[in-house]
């Protein structure tokens, strides 16, 4: 069965890339648009393997999403990857501090992130748990 990462994602052309480069790899893909619908998984669905999760998203930003996921007792320990389109190092230092798995700067194509997603779903399943990994 493939794992499922949950993609929090509001724009429409990145989220549909990530989605079949994702679904290309094995992953089963659920996306959010926003950090309502993000919200709502959260207190509706089983947690997933992994979520991707974009810092700027509608109605909740990513540090908020990702805060609401680390108090959560089921979501606690599920591995994130905050994505962004920019390398900025109080962001990066700031999503790792307050529990991010990984950070990734989105590139074109988005392989390292593919790349990212496989080392932390092979780590957290061999570990238990990932270390928090820089921004690549």
């Amino acid at each position: 069965m493939a794992h499922t990462v949950l993609c929090i994602e509001d724009e429409q052309d990145t989220g549909d890339l990530l989605q079949q480069i994702l679904e290309g790899s094995g992953y089963a893909v659920l996306r959010a648009a926003d950090g309502r619908q993000a919200m709502g998984f959260l207190e509706t669905i089983q947690p997933t393997k992994l979520i991707l999760l974009d810092i700027v998203v509608p109605y909740a930003n990513g540090f908020e999403l990702l805060a609401a996921f680390r108090r959560h007792p089921d979501w606690k320990s599920v591995p994130i990857i905050m994505v962004s389109a920019d390398y900025y190092e109080p962001d990066i230092q700031r999503a790792l501090a307050a529990g991010a798995t990984a950070y990734v700067v989105k590139k074109p194509g988005l392989q390292d992130l593919v790349q990212t997603v496989k080392q932390v779903l092979s780590a957290s399943a061999s570990e238990g748990a990932a270390e928090p990994a820089a921004a690549l």
